[in-house]
Formats: C-alpha cells, structure tokens, sequence
C-alpha cells in the first residue's frame, strides 16, 4: 500500500527524469522520522494530509518542523518534514 501511494505521488508530480528516487523518501526509525516530498504548487494543494499518512505510525507530523522551498527553475516544490517521534531518534 505504501509503495504503491508512493508511485501514484511520483506519477502525479510529474517529477522531472533529473530527479533520483533517492532524493525522495518516507520517515523512518532509520532515518530519524523525516521525510521528503514533492509536489506542484500550481497543480496542487500543499501535501499536508500525505505528510499526516506517512507519519501516522509516527505519532503524526510535527508540523513546526515542516519547510519547503521552490525548485530552481521548476515548477516543483520540495517539501522536508519531520514525524512527531522525530526527537527520540538518537543520531
């Protein structure tokens, strides 16, 4: 199910062939809770409630540690989101 959102979000986005899948990812223990995404600001709504779904196992998103910021030259937006567990994780 996850994977397959995951999909749909990139498909949906348009994402530019530039683009590495690495650059975007879901939170995770591993990686501290944070999380990347992208999305058109001309096309769609801020990503607020894909950022709740990623982070509901989570305990939710910490929306004080939410940023975005334009894609030069682009019409994408990349959104760094942190989940609420986010400070527990040890670095």
């Amino acid at each position: 199910m996850r994977y397959s959102l995951l999909l749909c979000l990139f498909l949906s986005n348009s994402i530019l062939p530039s683009e590495s899948l690495a650059k975007f990812y879901e939170p995770s223990k591993a990686n501290a809770y944070q999380g990347r995404l992208f999305y058109n600001p001309t096309t769609q709504d801020y990503p607020i409630e894909t950022m709740r779904e990623l982070c509901k196992q989570y305990t939710g998103v910490d929306t004080a540690q939410t940023k975005c910021f334009d894609k030069d030259n682009e019409q994408t937006t990349i959104c760094e989101y942190k989940c609420s567990m986010h400070w527990m994780a040890t670095e």
